[in-house]
């Protein structure tokens, strides 16, 4: 055996491996490994012999690798051929959205039928918090998908990323949307513990000339408000400093709250706006990223005033 033909076969082994250990399986991502590396589309009976497959079995992985997304497939000369569809992340997306659908679904679907049958207490617990755990993946799914397509919709020339300045357009956009609120007015932030907290620093620096009283009160606890200050040589920064949250003139809500172990619930939200708004009816302030807030359907229980919608990639 040539000295390519053994790495060729390394490659395959390797892949096979990986399919083993995932959802598709072993001959299915053997199969694609086998088009993958051939130089041109690839008949049925190419990939057989390069994979040692039966004939059943390379169908059933061609079946497989389409409903995927992994491969496409064309006529040359009268024949069905195959080749990889190379926008991985795509085809990941798409993966990722199917074992939701085929395998978490029907999971959620068959504990929550049979919970009521259920006698003891501890099981049934048990059986509560995996239905919970299995819902959180939804909207987790969602958003692994939008960030898919906001990578595919980037122009990646060649190994140069085209990088922006995402920073100064984030807090640009937050003082424009901050502008019609008054200098030296209290504005009450409010997001997911340590995820949240370093953005709501970066937002508090960026309107550092407004004289705003500033908080943050973690997942939408009123109680647990602290105070946002300025410290020398460090910057703008939660300190352990209780603060009154009630009668701001501005809400500013964290789209880390909607994500699901980070967060609460948006009624939890909707709560404090309630509970320390007393006569003002302050500007309700969106700040998320990848549509969060949509994906997770807070755009329709929360009456956002505006809603900043910030991307991973661009």
């Amino acid at each position: 055996m040539g000295e390519v033909a053994i790495v060729r076969q390394e490659v395959l082994d390797a892949l096979a491996q990986i399919g083993k250990q995932g959802d598709l399986g072993e001959s299915v991502v053997r199969v694609w490994g086998c088009i993958l590396l051939k130089s041109c589309p690839v008949s049925q009976r190419e990939i057989e012999e390069g994979t040692g497959y039966s004939s059943g079995l390379v169908s059933m992985s061609l079946r497989k690798l389409k409903m995927a997304h992994m491969i496409n497939e064309t006529y040359m000369g009268g024949e069905k051929r195959y080749y990889v569809n190379t926008s991985l992340t795509d085809a990941f997306g798409k993966f990722s959205k199917r074992f939701f659908v085929d395998n978490i679904k029907p999971v959620i679907a068959l504990l929550s039928e049979n919970l009521d049958i259920i006698e003891d207490a501890k099981v049934k617990k048990a059986l509560c918090e995996l239905i919970n755990e299995c819902k959180k993946l939804n909207p987790v799914i969602l958003i692994l998908s939008r960030i898919i397509e906001d990578i595919n919709s980037s122009a990646i020339p060649g190994r140069e990323i085209k990088k922006r300045d995402g920073i100064v357009n984030f807090t640009e956009t937050f003082r424009n949307n901050m502008a019609d609120i008054k200098e030296g007015s209290k504005v009450v932030f409010t997001g997911s513990v340590s995820v949240c907290t370093p953005f709501i620093e970066l937002l508090a620096y960026a309107v550092r000339y407004r004289g705003f009283d500033m908080l943050y009160v973690p997942r939408a606890d009123a109680k647990e408000a602290r105070k946002i200050k300025k410290i020398e040589n460090i910057g703008y920064s939660v300190v352990d400093e209780k603060g009154d949250p009630r009668d701001p003139d501005a809400v500013v809500v964290l789209g880390g709250l909607a994500m699901p172990k980070f967060g609460c619930s948006p009624d939890d939200v909707t709560r404090l706006i309630e509970d320390i708004s007393g006569k003002k009816k302050p500007k309700i302030v969106g700040v998320n990223f990848m549509n969060a807030f949509e994906l997770a359907g807070w755009d329709k229980k929360i009456n956002f005033d505006t809603v900043m919608d910030e991307t991973v990639v661009k």
